[in-house]
Order: structure tokens, then sequence, then C-alpha cells
């Protein structure tokens, strides 16, 4: 049931894609500003920054130093002599959500673009032209499609992005075509006006601010958009217990923000964009451990491996793979695409032990940030 609703969603999702192909992006250049919120960021921010400054989108960068430990502050204080569109904020620790607010006022132009230290906003393309876009045609916010940085990321960031990117494009244009609007507008890449970020505000009362917002713009009853041609391309975790702390802070915020914003589920965009992802797990973790129990108390544990290998499952996600692996230029992304199974597990695990608590009780585990690296570009 599952594989037949994920090629439904594919042949509704390449219908609406035919039918946008031919729209332009914006050509107005100079006419975002742009927020990055850093802390403790020094290894990479630099190369982050410089891409950013040299997007021909991006007026003017305010980087908001929220009360790094580390050499942030010295390294945002050198970039900023060289180049003068670079505003430096210097703060006491808020979280993400203070930070982006504390650099909000120093935003003119009427268009924000929002991303990370640790995202590369490529320089060439018109990516940030699509978002632009949208905003233009009535939009009040639009978010673009976070990738992976795959130079100088391990073996579990390659298994990551065999399925990343399309079903990120998926599953975010089914629900703007059926639900009303993108499940999240990323933290990575998203793109607002700016009286309407302003107005709405973003609030660390979540470790998913992003999430949180995203839900508030709905139910307030702003217009949220995809623009599927803006891919960026954030690091990865390297360390699978990294890894799992990120899952599980995504995971659980996403059962918190289930409690914040109750009145959403009943909604067309609760029932699209929301539900549907958490019962198809709840579904699918009663299913494996029904199958799973029965293999083994069957006494036929050599059924395991179909059962976490079927074919169908093999042959989907090694085609999802193949489109990855053009996008990076990784072959190797083909054959690694089956053990993307390890974050459909991993999935199931985090919500039957943390995301299901999150949901009854509101609490969420303490943001961990994971290791940074220096980016490489080729």
């Amino acid at each position: 049931m599952k594989t037949l609703l994920f090629f439904a969603m594919c042949a509704v999702v390449l219908a609406f894609a035919l039918t946008r192909v031919r729209r332009r992006p914006s050509y107005k250049y100079w006419s975002v500003d742009a927020i990055v919120p850093a802390y403790n960021e020094e290894t990479c921010i630099t190369q982050s920054l410089r891409m950013l400054l040299g997007n021909p989108y991006i007026n003017r960068v305010i980087c908001v130093n929220d009360g790094s430990t580390d050499e942030t502050a010295a390294v945002l204080e050198r970039l900023a002599q060289r180049d003068k569109r670079l505003t430096v904020v210097n703060q006491a620790n808020t979280g993400k959500g203070g930070a982006i607010m504390r650099g909000l006022r120093h935003v003119t132009a009427r268009y924000v673009f929002l991303t990370d230290a640790d995202t590369l906003v490529p320089i060439r393309g018109d990516g940030l032209g699509y978002m632009l876009a949208e905003l233009e045609r009535g939009a009040d916010a639009v978010g673009g499609v976070p990738s992976s940085n795959l130079k100088q990321a391990g073996l579990l960031p390659h298994i990551r992005a065999t399925v990343k990117l399309p079903m990120i494009i998926l599953k975010r244009t089914f629900q703007q075509i059926i639900g009303g609007a993108p499940f999240i507008v990323s933290g990575a890449c998203g793109m607002f006006r700016t009286d309407v970020l302003r107005e709405v505000g973003l609030s660390d009362r979540t470790k998913v601010e992003d999430l949180d917002l995203t839900w508030t713009l709905v139910a307030r009853g702003y217009k949220v958009r995809q623009a599927t041609r803006c891919i960026v391309y954030p690091q990865e975790c390297n360390a699978f217990h990294e890894e799992w702390r990120r899952w599980r802070r995504w995971i659980t915020g996403y059962a918190v923000c289930m409690r914040l914003h109750w009145r959403l589920l009943p909604t067309r965009f609760g029932l699209v964009s929301i539900l549907p992802m958490f019962v198809l797990v709840l579904i699918a973790i009663a299913l494996h451990a029904l199958s799973w129990t029965h293999a083994i108390g069957s006494g036929a544990p050599a059924a395991l491996p179909m059962l976490l290998f079927p074919l169908l499952w093999v042959a989907t996600v090694s085609c999802i793979g193949a489109i990855s692996a053009l996008h990076h230029g990784r072959p190797l992304l083909v054959p690694l695409a089956p053990f993307a199974v390890v974050y459909v597990l991993l999935a199931y695990l985090i919500w039957s032990m943390h995301g299901l608590q999150g949901l009854v009780t509101g609490r969420e585990p303490r943001r961990d940030k994971p290791t940074r690296y220096a980016h490489v570009v080729a």
C-alpha cells in the first residue's frame, strides 16, 4: 500500500511539474537581504558567507554571532573588514530563533533569505531567483531544497544523500498541491516577505523553529510555497551518534509541534501534510514488529533480510539513488541506495523511544550541535 501511494504521489508531482516547467526565475538581482545565525561555526562559516555574498540576488548579509565560544567572532570580524555588505551582530546566546529576530532588525530589503552557517548556497544559477519569483507571484514564504554537501563527507552522508534530494522534492511538492503548503520551509533555505517575518516572528519555544514557523504561517492564512529549483548544500553528520541526536531533535520537535498546532490537524494542510507522515510511521512500526516477531518465532530468521530489503524497495530506491547520483556526480550512490533503510529504521526507533513521549509530554531533548568540518569547493 505504501509503495502504491508513493507511485501515485510521483505521478501527481510529475504532472504538476510539467505545468510549471516554463516558469522563469526573477532577475531582480541584489534585491534580497540574508540572515545567517552562527553558533561556534569557525570551521565552515567563511566559505558559506563568501558564496552567499557572491550570489547575484543577495544585497546584504547579516550574520548574528549567537554567543559563540570559539573563534567565530574573530572570523566574522575579518570577513566584515573585507566586504562591507556583511553586517556582523554579536549577542549573548539566545537560540536560533532569537538570533534571526535580532538580525531581522538590520534588514532593509523587501525580501529576506534565511540559511545556516554550514550551508553552501551556489553562486551560479538562478535558484534564489525561482524563490523570488514565487514571492512576486503572491507567496509570503517559500522553501527551497536542502540537499547534501558530500565533499569531506563519509559513508553515512552518502547513504543519506541517495534518497534525500528526490524525496524532499516529491513530498513537499505533493504537499503543496494537495495540502495547500509544504510540510516545512527549511531553516537552511527559506525566503520570506520581510514584513511577514517581522509580524509573525520566530520563537525558540521548540527545537525545530523552522517547522514551528511554517505551521504558524499556515495557521494564520499566509501563502507558503515550494521552489524545487533552488537547491542548497548543508553539511551532514559523519558520526552515527550525532545523526541519532539530530533525528531525535527533528522527530521529537515534530511531535511537540503537533501538540502546539493541534487546531491544524483536521484542516486540509493537517490531513495531507502533517498527519500522514505520523500515521504511516505508526502503521509501519506495528507491521514491522509483527513481521519480525513472526519470522523469528517461526524459526525462519533467514526471512529477515527479505523483510529489510524487499525487492520492490530495492528497485524503487535504486531508481531514486540514480537521480541523486546524476545530481551529485557520484555513481556510488546507486548501490548505496538500498542501505537508506537504515534511516527508515532510525526514524521508527526514535518515534518509538522519543517521539510518542514528546507528543504526550511536550518535552524535547536539548539541542546538540553536530561537528562541523571545513568546506571544500570544487
